[in-house]
Order: C-alpha cells, then structure tokens, then sequence
C-alpha cells in the first residue's frame, strides 16, 4: 500500500487527504493511521548542540518533558458493523471510544464451560469418550482447543457437526473445573449472572487493531470487576481478553418499559439508574467462529434483589459447585428489574427484531428475527441458531434490544484513576518529594500602575525571588508510563470479510 510521502504530516491532515485519496493519488495505511510511529507528534522537533534546552532534554528528537515526564504513545483507529463505525483513541494512557448512542444489546448468560475443538490432523476422541476420565487427560491437552487462530474460520464446527467423519469428536465442552485448566477457576465465584453485548467490530478488527493491541497489553487491561467475574469474563478461554470501560458523564444504558395500554411494539427506553443497579462495562476480543471479534458488554445486578441471577441446576459445571454452600437462584428472571432514573421501575421488553438499527436484513441475506434463545449463534438465520455461544444457556432469552447502551467510553490504561490527589504531579519525573526550580533572580510584582502608585498602594504578594527555590511536595508517585505491546505483522494483515454485518451469517 502507497504511504504518504510526507513523513511527519499531522494526522489529521493525513486523514483528510486519505479521504480524498483517489484524487490526489495518495492514500493511507488505514491499519496504522500514525504511519508506524506513535510518537508522531515530535516528529519534526530536533533539538541541537546550541540549544539550551539541551540541559533538560538532551539533543535530538525529545522523548520526555522539561518535568522529565516521559512521552506517551498515541493511537487511534476504527472499527465497524453495518457501516456503523465506533473510533478508538489512545493518548496519555487513556483509551476513548465513542461511537453511536443507544445502541441495542442482547442478554447471553455463560454457563460455566469451555467449549474446545478439534485441532486439525488430530485424532481425538471417540464419540463416547468420558470427559472427565483421567486417561482423556493428554489427549483432550494435545488435541482440543478453545481458539485455533492458525485454522481461521475452519477451526469453528457447527453445532451439527459435532462427530467427524470417523466418529471422533470434532468439539467437546469442559466445565472450568475440568483439569485440564489446572485448577485455575477453582474458587471462581459463582457464575450467575448475564451479559449484555453486541459486536463492535470487523473480524480481525485491522482498522482498530494498533490501538487495541497496545491497550490490551497495559496495566489496566484484563482487570475484572465483581461483576464480570460473575459473569465470567475472566475464563480466559472464552473471553481472550478484557477492557473494563467507563461511561462518560451524560452516556447511560436504556431499558426499553414499553408504552402503558399499547402492544410490545410501542417502546419506550428508559435510562438506568446506576446507583441502584450496578453496572460494569467492558470491551472484551472473543473469537466468533474462530475469527477474533470485539464485542461491547455490560454487567448489571440490583443491589435490592436476585432478578439478573441464575445457575443452571444441571450438568457439570452446576456439580461442581453445588456442595460449597452457596445461595444459588436457579429459576430465570425473564424479564428483571431495573432501577429508572425516574425513580421507578422497570422490566425490560424485548423486540421481535434482530435490532432498532437493522431495518431491512432481509436484503442482504441477514435474517433480521431476534432468536429467542440463548446457545451458539450457529447457522443463523436459520430458526435453530442461538444469540451467541455454545457456552451459553438456551433457557436466558436474549430480550433483543430491551437494552441499550451509549458508545462513550473511556478507560485508564495504566489501571490508575486521575482522581488520585499525588498522580501526574510535577514530582514524578525526578522520582523525589522535593524538587528545585531554577530561574531568574530579582523583585517581582512591584506595581507600577499609576492607579496604585498614585495610592500608594503595595502588591502584599511582591517579592525578592532568589535563583533557586525548592518545593516540597506531599508524596511521590512514578510518573506514568506504558508498556511495549507485541509487535504486530501488519505485511500480510487481515482484511474483514466482505460486507460489515455484525455477526458471520451462512450463506
């Protein structure tokens, strides 16, 4: 792809010229819109031997601050569904995306297993192996795998495809006790509650995938919340990884209460109280088909009730924790309470359609019927596909679109909230409470307005500034600074499929 032949343009200017790449026969590299190089910002700055600021900064291209505050790197990117595009920024360790207000989710609820599937060339196991057989161990290790990234869409089989043409078992679904994950989930709580998501992005992501590669890899990503722990955002074999975001002030999730007298097709949304309903957001990377996608997730339970709660009372994973003690709701809420900002509240209704953003799915092959069940999306638009995964319950019903969320985000990389009264004060860079400032001596503030000297009036706050003055600070944090993520190979990227629907539809 043809680069732009001005190497330190400012960004913007190069996406205002990529927009009108065909004319001025120049275009971008829309996988890395800062050209290979985050700290683009300096680019044209070069300080020499004669400069005096040579003695804060060295010479050469400046890395940090006349504080020592060492430079950040700065991202930024996109990603789409039914050209409807969310952007992503990185700067100053702060990730923001905003994209389109009251966009709708569905309800999925995890069911405490990991769904594995069968490695190419690998044997496996025969239909009526017993999972849970110690002698199964090294062959569900060697030949089972959640996320097969080297198959691409192959690695996925559909729920129909279950045997391989020689009986063996082409997927297999493990409750995150099994053994093969070493006990790492063994005192995971309880996974009791939904989630509600929609997909962000492309497969693959490529438009977004610099900035949220270097997100991923930062401090405060993969930091779970109570909440999401609960829903099992952190199975890592489901959920690759986790960004926990925040909500900007006036952005809020929507119950959808109806209109009083009128049919389910007469809606009216209603904003959540967050005070009253907990709520946690995230932006998690899970494959969908074996592909990587982004999906936006919120977690709500009520602080005055069980509504959201629930666990399946069968199977694998129910016995697994069925004897250690705990308070287990194991009947679905159809439709739980939500605490309203208007003080009241509210049950959400779900629509019959695939959602308020989809009018004509039909067009394009698309389906456009919510599916009413929960399990794996499947060959949708087929009646038997799921609204998400095959780790999920059918019997949590997605209430399509009952919610809505506002696309405006925003998350502190470096896991450190800027409310911390001692974060980013001028004493970071030199790593010392007490910090000397050099300047030019003399009488400062002396007045010479004849409004006061007329009056005889004196500045109280003049004085005789000495050289150097030393402040004390309070206390002493290290300065913010980010962590290399892993170098992407962006010369054989991939490029979404064709077409921006949301999620993968068999045609």
């Amino acid at each position: 792809m043809k680069k732009l032949s001005t190497y330190a343009m400012p960004l913007f200017a190069s996406l205002y010229i990529a927009s009108f790449g065909t004319q001025a026969d120049e275009s971008i590299n829309l996988t890395d819109l800062t050209q290979g190089d985050p700290f683009f910002y300096t680019s044209d700055q070069n300080i020499k031997d004669d400069d005096a600021q040579k003695a804060l900064l060295g010479t050469g291209r400046p890395n940090k601050t006349h504080s020592q505050i060492p430079h950040l790197p700065f991202y930024t990117g996109y990603m789409s569904t039914n050209y409807t595009y969310r952007f992503v920024t990185v700067a100053e360790q702060v990730l923001t995306m905003i994209g389109e207000g009251k966009h709708g989710l569905w309800r999925v609820q995890e069911n405490g297993t990991v769904r594995e599937y069968l490695k190419k060339g690998a044997s496996g196991l025969p239909a009526t192996a017993d999972l849970a057989a110690k002698e199964n161990l090294a062959k569900i290790e060697s030949d089972y795998s959640a996320y097969l990234p080297e198959e691409s869409w192959s690695g996925y089989k559909y729920p129909d495809e279950k045997l391989g043409k020689d009986g063996q078992l082409n997927f297999i679904d493990l409750p995150i006790s099994h053994p093969k994950y070493k006990g790492k989930y063994a005192k995971h709580e309880p996974i009791e509650l939904p989630n509600f998501y929609c997909t962000m992005s492309e497969n693959d992501y490529p438009y977004a995938k610099q900035a949220m590669n270097f997100a991923f890899n930062q401090p405060g990503a993969n930091k779970i919340g109570p909440l999401g722990k609960r829903a099992g955002l952190d199975v890592k074999e489901n959920y690759t990884n986790v960004l926990r975001l925040n909500q900007l002030s006036d952005a809020r999730s929507w119950i959808n209460v109806g209109k009083k007298g009128q049919d389910n097709l007469h809606v009216k949304w209603e904003a959540v109280d967050a005070n009253k309903t907990n709520v946690e957001y995230y932006l998690v990377e899970r494959p969908f088909f074996n592909k990587p996608y982004l999906f936006v997730t919120a977690v709500y339970d009520n602080k005055d009730n069980n509504d959201l709660r629930y666990v399946r009372p069968d199977g694998p994973y129910y016995d697994s924790i069925k004897n250690e003690g705990l308070k287990l709701k194991t009947t679905v809420t159809a439709q739980p309470r939500f605490h309203l900002e208007n003080g009241e509240i509210g049950q959400p209704v779900g629509l019959p359609i695939y959602g308020v953003h989809h009018p004509n799915r039909a067009a394009f092959g698309g389906g456009g019927a919510c599916p009413f069940k929960g399990g794996d999306w499947g060959r949708y638009p087929k009646t038997s596909g799921g609204s998400g995964w095959p780790t999920q319950y059918e019997e949590v019903t997605p209430l399509c679109d009952a919610v809505l969320v506002d696309i405006k985000f925003y998350s502190n990389l470096d896991g450190r909230d800027w409310n911390d009264a001692n974060k980013y004060m001028a004493n970071a860079g030199v790593g010392k409470n007490t910090v000397t400032y050099k300047m030019q001596p003399g009488e400062y503030g002396a007045f010479d307005d004849p409004y006061n000297t007329t009056r005889g009036t004196k500045n109280a706050e003049a004085r005789n500034v000495p050289e150097q003055v030393t402040i004390t600070y309070p206390a002493v944090q290290s300065a913010v600074t980010y962590v290399d993520p892993p170098k992407l190979d962006l010369a054989n990227r991939m490029v979404p499929t064709k077409g921006t629907t949301c999620r993968p539809v068999q045609q």
